[in-house]
């Protein structure tokens, strides 16, 4: 039997006061997301573990089967594998063009893709290469032999072990740039030609700055996953995830219902479909719980309520939680559902709910199995 995984990427939350302390997912209206718990059975998920607001890179890794803190070796690496730049020989580090007003970040995500592209090209030296990829952000290629272990300049990711991070809380703080520090000996140079390189940036953008996060110089070495995988995902580091485990990566629309046909349409192609969508996650780093509940239900209405009319085990989850009063990553479980077979009592897809079902309580490198121990117990 096929399955289908979808990512809600972010759709889980916190209480707001605008919902009447409900959560966006609490308090959307998902009749669709409904049926599949009503009639499927349900837990709640760490992604990493109780410590770690992963990054959707990290959590991915997880939720295929992979240990992030034994596989994963930084973001910059899989942003450049997933936009198809070489990166062979130097070390690749995620960017995003940023506000700055009074030397403090007013704005993380703080530049047009058409400005993104003028100041990487601006800012581009024969030691360090700026190269655009999808609004804000960018990758960085730093032409060095030195070691890649230096901390991020990104305010909202810590380094917590090996090259995992946790993400940190962006709303009611005021956010600097971190200057950025060897994490060995080896990696002096560096930090160096980093902060040599931040303090420049900011003198040639004014009001922006460059900050950066995920420096490694490899990618991870990842085992194929069996059968036969397709991946709809908007983000490099998706695509390159999806590359790395041995899946065909399909052209994912904006448009759910166009995503949903692209699935039907290759259906008999493939044993297996991992989707990542990315809207409830954006609308929680903006802080905004109204527009999260109405991406949920659009995800509910436009595509969820289509896949149930496909043949296949589905399950659905999130990568991370995305709280609207914390605009960022937080540590908090994700609600997970499992439809095709048997069923237990929970019937309303959300993070307080699915708590009572009969998955219980687990951690995202669980996820796989425990999905083909129910497939193979429900035929």
């Amino acid at each position: 039997m096929k399955k289908i995984i979808v990512i809600l990427d972010g759709a889980s939350g916190l209480p707001c006061k605008t919902l009447k302390g409900k959560t966006p997912l609490e308090a959307a209206n998902t009749p669709n997301l409904d049926f599949l718990t009503e009639n499927g059975i349900n837990g709640i998920m760490w992604p990493i573990n109780k410590e770690i607001a992963p990054e959707s890179d990290q959590a991915m890794l997880a939720l295929l089967g992979f240990d992030p803190f034994k596989y994963y070796t930084g973001r910059g690496p899989l942003e450049a594998y997933g936009s198809g730049i070489d990166f062979r020989g130097k070390i690749a580090i995620r960017c995003n063009f940023s506000e700055i007003k009074n030397g403090y970040i007013t704005k993380i995500q703080g530049a047009s893709e058409k400005e993104t592209r003028k100041f990487s090209k601006l800012l581009s030296t024969e030691k360090i290469k700026i190269i655009p990829t999808i609004g804000y952000r960018a990758v960085m290629l730093l032409s060095t032999k030195s070691s890649p272990r230096v901390t991020n300049t990104h305010p909202g990711y810590k380094i917590v072990k090996n090259f995992v991070t946790s993400a940190k809380r962006i709303a009611g703080r005021r956010l600097k740039e971190r200057k950025c520090r060897p994490l060995e000996s080896a990696a002096k140079e560096t930090a160096k030609l980093i902060n040599d390189f931040v303090y420049r940036a900011k003198r040639i953008l004014k009001n922006k700055t460059i900050i950066l996060r995920g420096a490694g110089n490899r990618l991870p070495k990842l085992k194929k996953l069996p059968g036969k995988w397709a991946l709809l995902a908007d983000m490099p580091v998706e695509k390159a995830i999806g590359k790395l485990t041995g899946m065909k990566i399909l052209e994912k629309s904006k448009n759910l219902k166009k995503t949903f046909y692209t699935i039907k349409n290759n259906f008999k192609k493939f044993d297996n479909f991992y989707l990542q969508i990315k809207g409830p996650d954006t609308f929680g780093h903006a802080g905004d719980p109204l527009g999260k509940k109405s991406a949920i239900e659009k995800i509910d209405e436009e595509f969820i309520s289509r896949l149930l009319k496909l043949d296949a085990f589905i399950c659905v989850t999130a990568d991370h939680s995305t709280p609207c009063k914390y605009m960022a990553h937080s540590k908090n479980p994700v609600p997970i559902v499992m439809y095709g077979g048997f069923k237990d009592k929970v019937k309303i897809f959300s993070e307080k709910a699915c708590r009572n079902g009969k998955i219980g309580k687990i951690y995202g490198v669980q996820m796989l199995k425990i999905l083909e121990n129910y497939i193979n117990k429900s035929t």
